[in-house]
């Protein structure tokens, strides 16, 4: 009989090598024998035809080519979340991946770690494998267990890529869940560069949604003076963002994408929000918010609280005081999971005990704006720019102005 290695199996099955010696070892493979410290499949041997768990078939491919399925046109109506997900019925393991997406937007954390734990067993394709890699990570920041995002990457890397097209989606996906600890280094060059055209189709209506919220991410350290850019300073990307985000919102909103329009309208906002245009920030969070509040996706709202300050909270609360009141519970939680998750990755020490108004201030004198430009941007007294000032500091333990920064 004529055998082949669990290398060999697993690329022509689909799936890692990590779940083929997993079948072996349950005895799932037939005929499948273990050799010194190495498992031989038959040549002739055939994938189950069924998972062991629920009896999902995992060989059925994603039906869109994206790290995210509810950031494609399988969800375009706000108000249907729950209706696109029973309409992946005739494809489980996809139903599974959408219905865990819907879950985190949602801030249903415990319902993402379980619906998702069902790729860390499966390990089937790529786009499957992949995100719901980027799953348990984001989880993971919620939650604050830097066990489960070491976990998550690790199962990221593991998926089965197939060519450069899946490579750059995996590295892409790497670098984003990365910079949702704001660790911008791992980003590929040719991201950095706004280069999709390699990327498929499916991806790029994501692809938008992360690159705003690197380049958001650059703009604020940046400013704080703890990124140095090329002939770029003070709020000089910072001003630029709006005119970069808003074409790209013309083009999601002609796809029809909700959740990417939600991301980008509201990463915008941040954009303006700190360069002092709260005008035109509140019509994208206003429009965010519309779009949102139908299947009650708080969880995206949630994660931009902190950069929005009082803002969005203002908002909300004048459209749906009980959604506020759950939005408000989610970004506690979440704010909590994310400074112990990102204190654990980078022995810092970051406090959550700066009230919103004290952020708010200590990052505008970050960003190197004087008590004075600070007080009328606020729309405050100069005394209460400084009493907030003394405070921030006081509790963050810093000395100066601009190391208020690594704690904004």
């Amino acid at each position: 009989m004529e055998y082949m290695t669990v290398q060999q199996a697993a690329e022509g099955w689909g799936v890692t090598p990590r779940r083929v010696q997993d079948l072996c070892k349950r005895g799932e493979i037939a005929g499948a024998i273990l050799w010194h410290r190495s498992w031989m499949i038959p040549e002739n041997a055939a994938y189950p035809s069924k998972r062991s768990v629920q009896g999902v078939t995992p060989r059925l491919p994603m039906p869109r080519k994206a790290p995210f399925l509810n950031m494609t046109d399988l969800y375009t109506k706000p108000g249907t979340a729950d209706d696109c997900v029973a309409a992946m019925a005739s494809n489980p393991e996809a139903q599974a991946l959408l219905a865990a997406e819907i879950a985190y937007s949602r801030g249903e954390i415990d319902r993402v770690i379980d619906h998702a734990a069902y790729f860390l067993e499966a390990h089937s394709g790529f786009y499957a494998v992949n995100a719901g890699g980027m799953l348990l990570a984001l989880a993971a920041m919620w939650k604050g267990d830097i066990s489960l995002y070491r976990q998550a990457k690790i199962h990221i890397c593991e998926a089965p890529w197939k060519n450069a097209e899946d490579k750059s989606i995996m590295a892409l996906s790497l670098a984003c869940i990365d910079s949702a600890v704001r660790d911008i280094s791992s980003y590929p060059e040719w991201f950095r560069r706004g280069q999709f055209d390699h990327l498929h189709p499916d991806s790029h209506p994501a692809a938008k949604v992360f690159y705003i919220k690197y380049l958001l991410i650059c703009a604020q350290e940046n400013a704080k003076g703890l990124l140095k850019l090329p002939d770029i300073s003070g709020m000089g990307l910072m001003r630029m963002i709006p005119y970069i985000a808003e074409p790209l919102i013309a083009r999601v909103v002609a796809e029809g994408v909700i959740v990417p329009e939600i991301y980008l309208r509201l990463l915008v906002a941040v954009a303006y929000h700190q360069i002092g245009d709260d005008a035109s920030a509140t019509l994208h969070i206003d429009k965010a918010i519309a779009l949102a509040l139908p299947d009650r996706l708080l969880g995206l709202l949630a994660e931009h609280r902190r950069n929005l300050d009082t803002l969005l909270d203002d908002r909300l609360m004048r459209v749906d005081p009980e959604a506020f009141a759950c939005f408000k519970e989610l970004q506690s939680t979440l704010q909590e999971g994310w400074t112990r998750l990102h204190n654990s990755l980078h022995s810092k020490n970051i406090s959550t005990a700066l009230t919103a108004r004290e952020r708010e201030v200590a990052r505008l004198a970050a960003f190197g704006l004087s008590n004075t430009e600070i007080a009328q941007r606020l729309c405050i007294s100069l005394p209460t720019v400084r009493k907030t000032l003394f405070n921030a500091m006081n509790k963050t333990g810093t000395n100066k102005r601009r190391e208020l920064g690594a704690f904004v």
